[in-house]
């Protein structure tokens, strides 16, 4: 796992005040990163946009560390404000470094093979003003390599993206974002997956390890798949039983629970059973012989999927279901799907404590918030502001472990927050979502922690989909079978599924 920051403010005035740097030597430690990532792509003109503040401080030490040996230009987005900015730009311009104006800047960026943007950085808010909206434009349809300092121009530190440009959402759309002293949370959001490219992060002046020890807590952590743990099996001597009897409740759409119960059974569930209410009728379907029916559930049941396909209509038989979880303490449960629109949901929170996991995308989390009295919000506003009400809901529900899925799932519980950014396009489709319920479900069967089955499903979900980035062919039983795979590369899991992750995966030096 690796530490997730809002704001590396107080990392900074730590790193200042325990260590002694200053704002000079992280500079220059922020030029060389950059410097590094420009010299790896075999450049050999390179053009900066630089700002006015600390993010142009970098900009010009940049153009003034490549000047002589690569040829770079620097546009000047904004005037010089800060006394740093000023001396960078000073000391590039004393070695020669051009400063040139917009129109050659628009003129010069098709015959450049590296833009930089260092315009703004993490204290960009707001919108961006209309001609570097139009810059963006420009520049992201050019044939180069971009590369961001810390933050892509046009993200704010929540994630946000609030500027449009030809009625599509826009900002600097980097291949490469160099993240300085830390990870932020603004690169995990929704809207920054399709801006931010390759996450680098780099040292500003002394490790990781020093300068994220400081009071500041980290607001997430950042998954890899070193972090996966599967239900692999040790024991020569067991049986079916010895690994749990996950029990999937089907209602009005009994192929969800269908298509959860298989992946329950492929992720280890020694025995799974669908449990029939009045309204579902899974006889018109071929049911897979190894998944048992029953009316009711089984007496060794380990783990419950409630919500899968179940429909709004059925909470009557729902209320029924849940006496019997009730009485039965020691039953895991995964709430999914219609269970993030039963009235009664947040009183039931309380009363499963710590034994539960809830799956919901968005639209089902905004449900959830209202009818937990935690607020109504819009869609929109649950995108730009995700991590603190992931926070909000644990706050109220801190032994409840919440799977918000999304381009980024967020994993958030009492102890804190989690993000797994495996998972890619191809899994919006219908039936991702059940087969991700069914894995946690699986794992809860098979006695693991409600974090850990959460974790874990989550980046084997994810993990398998790789293998199907891109595509639009992906089906819930073809993501079955990539997740029976993950065994057999359990040793380089986490290097396969790190190599392959989309383009706004964290790929972190």
């Amino acid at each position: 796992m690796q530490n997730v920051f809002a704001t590396v403010t107080q990392l900074e005035a730590h790193a200042h005040n325990a260590f002694g740097l200053t704002e000079n030597i992280m500079i220059e430690n922020a030029a060389a990163a950059l410097e590094k990532e420009v010299c790896a792509t075999g450049a050999t003109r390179v053009l900066i946009m630089c700002g006015s503040g600390n993010n142009g401080s970098d900009g010009y030490a940049l153009a003034r560390r490549i000047a002589g040996a690569i040829s770079c230009s620097v546009y000047a987005a904004y005037e010089p404000k800060t006394e740093n900015c000023k001396q960078q730009c000073a000391l590039a311009k004393a070695v020669g470094v051009h400063v040139i104006h917009r129109a050659l800047f628009l003129k010069m960026i098709n015959a450049h093979t590296v833009v930089v943007d260092c315009l703004y950085g993490t204290g960009f808010h707001g919108t961006l003003d209309a001609h570097i909206a139009q810059l963006l434009f420009k520049i992201n349809s050019a044939p180069c390599t971009r590369i961001a300092c810390d933050i892509p121009s046009g993200i704010d530190s929540r994630g946000a993206i609030l500027t449009t440009y030809k009625s599509k959402t826009i900002a600097f759309n980097a291949h490469i974002t160099v993240a300085m002293g830390a990870l932020k949370a603004a690169y995990f959001s929704d809207a920054a997956k399709d801006f931010c490219g390759n996450i680098v992060k780099a040292n500003i002046g002394v490790s990781a390890a020093l300068f994220e020890n400081c009071p500041s807590f980290p607001d997430a952590q950042l998954l890899s798949c070193n972090d996966m743990h599967l239900p692999m099996r040790e024991k020569k001597s067991v049986h079916k039983g010895a690994f749990g009897h996950a029990a999937i409740v089907a209602g009005e759409k009994p192929g969800a629970a269908i298509i959860a119960g298989e992946a329950a059974l492929a992720f280890g569930a020694g025995l799974v059973t669908l449990v029939e209410t009045v309204q579902s009728n899974t006889a018109r379907f071929k049911m897979p012989p190894e998944l048992m029916s029953a009316k009711t559930f089984p007496q060794n049941t380990t783990a419950v999927l409630l919500g899968s396909g179940l429909g709004r209509a059925q909470y009557d038989a729902t209320e029924k279901l849940l006496a019997w979880i009730f009485l039965h303490k020691a039953v895991r449960v995964v709430l999914d799907a219609d269970m993030f629109y039963y009235e009664k949901i947040g009183s039931l929170l309380k009363r499963f404590s710590q034994r539960v996991v809830l799956t919901p995308h968005p639209k089902e989390f905004q449900s959830l918030l209202k009818l937990c009295a935690l607020g109504s919000y819009s869609i929109e506003t649950l995108a730009e502001n995700r991590l603190e009400l992931v926070k909000k809901f644990s706050a109220q529900f801190p032994k409840a472990v919440l799977v918000l899925k999304g381009a980024n799932t967020f994993i958030s519980c009492g102890c804190g927050v989690f993000i797994s950014t495996e998972g890619n396009q191809c899994l919006a489709k219908a039936g991702s979502g059940d087969v991700l319920a069914g894995l946690i479900c699986a794992l809860l069967a098979q006695n693991y922690s409600t974090q850990e089955a959460a974790i874990t499903a989550v980046l084997a979900h994810g993990g398998a989909s790789q293998t199907f980035a891109k595509s639009y062919a992906l089906t819930p039983r073809k993501l079955i079978r990539e997740i029976e795979k993950l065994p057999k590369d359990a040793a380089n899991a986490a290097q396969r599924a790190v190599a392959a992750t989309s383009r706004t995966c964290s790929l972190v030096h």
